[in-house]
């Protein structure tokens, strides 16, 4: 029964912090459209959010072939 708890827990831990990423990301993106950011601060960001992105989708491909599901 504990250990049903504690995955529900960690679950619930690991979609607290895809939001925070997410939020993180939402804001880059918005940080980029602004017309009154310089390019190479757009560019920078850019590169930092995909990066982020493409480790975030990386990890998650984990967590859910660890929960079965499949990629």
């Amino acid at each position: 029964m504990n250990s049903i708890i504690h995955k529900a827990d960690d679950a619930q831990g690991d979609l607290r912090d895809v939001q925070g990423v997410l939020v993180l990301l939402s804001m880059a993106l918005a940080l980029i459209a602004a017309p009154t950011t310089p390019v190479i601060v757009a560019r920078v960001t850019a590169v930092m959010a995909q990066h982020t992105a493409m480790t975030w989708a990386e990890m998650l491909e984990g967590v859910i072939a660890e929960q079965g599901g499949g990629v």
